[in-house]
């Protein structure tokens, strides 16, 4: 069976030969040093065929390619005459939804939002949005890294699926989040047409890749909470975020597209709302920010695959490799009978993460995640 095949077995709640092993992104050089790749120490630095390359050799099945978020400016892909940041190359850049994103490190960072004013203004601000030029859908450059990894893949590597940010990160990022939450209530209307035009956004992405790559799985990769709740009050989920969001899946659904949704932090005021969007996948269930993966499968696991949640901190950085295979194997014992789990770490494989644990926690999958899962222990 081969890696798409096992995903989608896995998303569809059967049985595929294994469980699939997935990885949002791996920024440890010792991972990257102890896979053979001596000079490499963060996907976001890597070329698109030696991220193929690195998940080929590690035997990971599914591959993120982002599909938004691109820089725009004049040589970008996304028109000559819009609005650039006079930083030094390859370190800042804004992005085509209004952030400023540093690469001074290895990974890239939110600076803060272009739409942002120093007094605070919201008329200013909002002067500033109504200025943005419109999003493009159709740019060039929205293919290229897609293309290169579907090349790169071919039919012994990893599934390559589409990623892009959602309705709430990409209506707050842009504004500041104080700015945001400022609008949330005293400029609801306008809060609603941004949202608005970002959900046309996303769903002319999705339409556009459905018909041009017959697209069957995407990643909707939304942060919505932080470590102890969800960044807004359920309430404003359920008014603003909630009801696109939902419609956005079922536009997915239509097109036989299954929606794989990401997002940190602790959600569980507004899990069952999320889960009623009709997601068909949940990532990464952190369990520092009070997600358990083992009560979630008790719940939804009839609805939902889940995705994750080999502790980051505590079992993968802080850990032995034998609690690592303990965890693992706990994991597989109690949530991959019958399908529906894939493994892989709570967010990312971070720098302080050794090629020791990492490499224990796949070779684990791969030795006890054969079906019919028979672990005894």
């Amino acid at each position: 069976m081969n890696s798409k095949d096992r995903v989608l077995t896995t998303f569809n709640h059967e049985e595929p030969d294994r469980i699939p092993l997935f990885e949002f992104s791996i920024e440890s050089p010792d991972v990257a040093k102890g896979y053979g790749l001596s000079e490499v120490d963060s996907l976001y630095r890597l070329e698109v065929e030696n991220a193929v390359k690195l998940f080929q050799i590690i035997g990971l099945d599914l591959l993120i390619i982002p599909v938004s978020g691109f820089p725009i400016g004049k040589g970008s892909g996304f028109g000559k005459k819009k609005p650039g940041l006079k930083t030094p190359r390859y370190t800042n850049m804004v992005e085509e939804f209004g952030r400023i994103i540093t690469y001074s490190t290895n990974i890239p960072t939110y600076l803060g939002g272009w739409f942002d004013s120093e007094t605070g203004d919201l008329d200013e601000i909002i002067d500033k949005y109504e200025k943005w030029p419109p999003l493009e859908p159709n740019a060039k450059l929205r293919f290229v890294p897609f293309d290169r990894a579907l090349k790169a893949a071919e039919a012994k590597g990893p599934f390559i699926m589409p990623t892009m940010q959602g309705l709430f990160e990409n209506s707050w990022q842009p504004f500041g989040f104080e700015n945001y939450a400022r609008l949330l209530f005293e400029r609801p209307d306008f809060i609603e047409e941004v949202l608005k035009n970002i959900d046309n956004f996303l769903t002319e992405v999705v339409e556009i890749f459905v018909d041009r790559y017959s697209i069957e799985l995407i990643c909707y990769a939304d942060d919505l909470g932080y470590k102890t709740g969800p960044l807004i009050s359920p309430k404003q989920f359920q008014k603003f975020i909630y009801p696109r969001m939902k419609s956005f899946v079922e536009r997915c659904h239509k097109k036989n597209t299954k929606v794989f949704f990401h997002s940190c932090g602790n959600l569980n005021k507004v899990l069952d709302k999320v889960i009623e969007t009709g997601i068909d996948g949940l990532h990464p269930l952190e369990p520092s920010a009070a997600m358990d993966i083992f009560a979630t499968h008790q719940k939804y696991g009839d609805k939902i695959t889940l995705i994750g949640n080999v502790d980051i901190i505590d079992i993968l950085a802080k850990g032995t490799a034998e609690q690592v295979e303990k965890y693992v194997k706990k994991e597989i014992k109690n949530i991959a009978p019958g399908g529906g789990l894939i493994i892989s770490s709570s967010h990312s494989i971070n720098p302080q993460i050794s090629f020791k644990n990492y490499n224990t926690m796949i070779e684990t999958t791969k030795n006890y995640g054969k079906y019919p899962i028979s672990i005894k222990e």
